[in-house]
């Protein structure tokens, strides 16, 4: 994959002096193919490389300036949550090609359990459920490893299996913690569809899942550029910063941070991301 970088790319210090300095080489955009290439290990490189080649007439190893090992997140950064505290588990998107690479270096990720949204079930909402972007974010999904919903109907039917087993865990005495998936309601950016297609019974049955249970990070209600920088990031993102436009999913999102807010005060240090290295 070719594709333009940012100029001047950043170096960065390392400990131990290697032979060439770390270079940070930014995308300058991000793209469907260059976010695509990302997923699946392939090389991104800049159009540096295609003219070393050409200079000297054969094919040559890509190094240095020539790799791309950032792609650029939608939402900057924030060290404080929805709450205004300061936050020290806050992602970020550099060197996220490298991490790619060194996990297909590493191991052959499958399907079952390796991809970034593994465990991830995601119902896309409004427009971007209809729209031309509907495909790219098909796309994206499948290959990070999510499960798509097609359905409120279906929808409703897992919520309703993930209140089950919620309820069958609390009553059981086993100390064994199972994770449980989670399920992203993906929103548009539309200031027209004030349900953004989330029906009342959906909103409802959602609504109370996420008041009764007892992890945050069981149900959550973000803007759709919260899969772009979970790909940049190489993480699922938390929902602070990614609050949808429309008042049912923004009803939905205060919700789901308001209750991550609660869990990490009970909780101190817990953290339920899930990270590809």
């Amino acid at each position: 994959c070719i594709t333009a970088s940012t100029s001047p790319p950043k170096t960065t210090a390392a400990k131990k002096q290697p032979k060439e300095p770390i270079v940070d080489v930014i995308s300058k955009s991000r793209t469907l193919k260059v976010m695509r290439s990302a997923l699946a290990g392939i090389p991104i490189l800049t159009p540096q490389w295609m003219e070393s080649c050409l200079k000297e007439g054969h094919m040559v190893a890509p190094s240095g300036h020539m790799c791309i090992r950032t792609l650029p997140r939608k939402q900057v950064a924030s060290s404080t949550d929805a709450g205004g505290e300061e936050r020290d588990d806050v992602p970020t998107e550099h060197f996220g090609v490298a991490k790619y690479a060194a996990a297909f270096q590493k191991i052959s990720l499958s399907i079952s359990n390796n991809h970034l949204l593994s465990g991830v079930s995601v119902l896309l909402c409004g427009s971007s459920a209809g729209s031309g972007m509907s495909k790219d974010l098909k796309v994206l999904l499948q290959q990070a490893g999510a499960s798509i919903i097609s359905s409120v109907s279906m929808a409703s039917r897992l919520l309703t299996d993930i209140m089950s087993k919620d309820e069958e865990e609390s009553g059981s005495t086993s100390s064994l913690r199972v994770r449980r998936p989670l399920f992203v309601f993906l929103c548009d950016d539309s200031l027209t569809d004030k349900s953004c297609g989330i029906s009342d019974a959906l909103f409802q049955q959602a609504k109370k899942l996420i008041v009764t249970k007892k992890e945050a990070s069981v149900v959550s209600c973000v803007h759709f550029n919260w899969l772009f920088d979970s790909i940049s990031c190489v993480t699922t993102m938390k929902a602070y910063g990614y609050e949808p436009l429309a008042p049912r999913s923004k009803a939905l999102w205060d919700l789901t941070t308001e209750k991550m807010e609660t869990t990490v005060a009970d909780a101190g240090s817990n953290r339920n991301e899930s990270q590809v290295y």
